[in-house]
């Protein structure tokens, strides 16, 4: 299950080549130095070197979470290494932790996977596609709660309209075609075919009018320009794309796939265009090495790398 969505060349991509470094035989004191105040100048370190931890840990024969900062007692000694994980630990309850998972999560009606897509049929009409690693639950017959991910909702009417709630705030349909994806900072929000209603916590209601896409948070309702139409072929098991960079086209394919899926800042800015398989995203990397001037490089077990050819 990705809990943090990875920035290219950002921290994440920083804790995996520290993660490989220390996980050699020997590893030199200064090595391991280097690397205790990387993990201490910035919260983001501890955070995305838990997470890596975590990842490394869903995979046989890797270490545990913790486990590695822990076996580095000639060095770091025990009082250091806890300081260590108690740094990563903390990031790991600032970063990871949904504020709605502790209240909502076992109630999740709907869910997928890591790489899933599902489509299920609701009450009066509606059909609701879930998208990878997305959470879904029923308050009522026609009141639905994000809780995580993904989801693109089509409905043919029926006798009272249909709420989606988010933490930001509520979005409204009718008869027409919607998407909406948890981000950070709020709800994204698309309308393919009808409008929409968006209510956010804390400010007026707006329309979002057909073919407009927006953000929305607590406070407002920011606009993003128009829908991509190819955006929603996801519930067809394509990912397409049309003059994205590399970076954002790494980010998106990462979602389907466990472990971590990075790109080198040196190619990073490449750009594409194609339709890429969701259900198989080994071969998407393939077709990528195939049209660019890249390669595929597996760095540990799991963490895949795009970088120059």
């Amino acid at each position: 299950m990705s809990l943090l969505t990875p920035s290219q060349g950002g921290p994440l991509e920083e804790a995996a080549n520290w993660f490989a470094e220390l996980a050699a035989d020997e590893v030199d004191p200064a090595t391991e130095r280097a690397w205790e105040r990387w993990l201490q100048a910035d919260s983001r370190h501890a955070v995305a070197w838990a997470r890596v931890e975590e990842i490394s840990a869903r995979f046989s024969g890797l270490p545990p979470s913790g486990r590695m900062a822990l076996t580095r007692r000639e060095s770091l000694g025990r009082r250091r290494a806890l300081k260590v994980l108690g740094l990563a630990l903390g990031g790991l309850a600032l970063g990871w932790v949904r504020p709605d998972d502790w209240r909502l999560g076992q109630s999740a009606a709907l869910s997928t996977a890591v790489g899933e897509i599902r489509a299920f049929d609701l009450a009066a009409g509606v059909r609701v596609w879930l998208n990878t690693d997305s959470q879904l639950a029923q308050a009522t017959a026609n009141h639905w709660r994000l809780l995580r991910g993904e989801a693109l909702f089509e409905s043919r009417g029926g006798t009272a309209p249909t709420v989606l709630e988010a933490t930001a705030g509520q979005v409204r349909f009718g008869v027409g075609c919607c998407a909406v994806r948890a981000r950070d900072d709020g709800l994204e929000v698309a309308a393919y075919s009808g409008a929409l209603q968006l209510l956010p916590r804390q400010a007026r209601p707006e329309t979002l009018a057909e073919g407009r896409q927006a953000l929305l948070t607590p406070t407002a309702v920011q606009p993003l320009g128009r829908v991509d139409p190819g955006r929603q072929l996801w519930r067809q098991g394509r990912l397409v794309v049309d003059d994205w960079s590399l970076a954002a086209l790494v980010a998106e394919l990462g979602r389907y796939r466990p472990g971590l899926l990075t790109c080198t800042a040196t190619v990073a800015h490449l750009r594409v265009v194609g339709s890429y398989p969701l259900a198989d995203t080994d071969r998407a990397l393939a077709a990528l090495a195939d049209s660019l001037p890249v390669r595929v490089e597996r760095r540990l077990p799991w963490w895949v790398q795009i970088v120059p050819a």
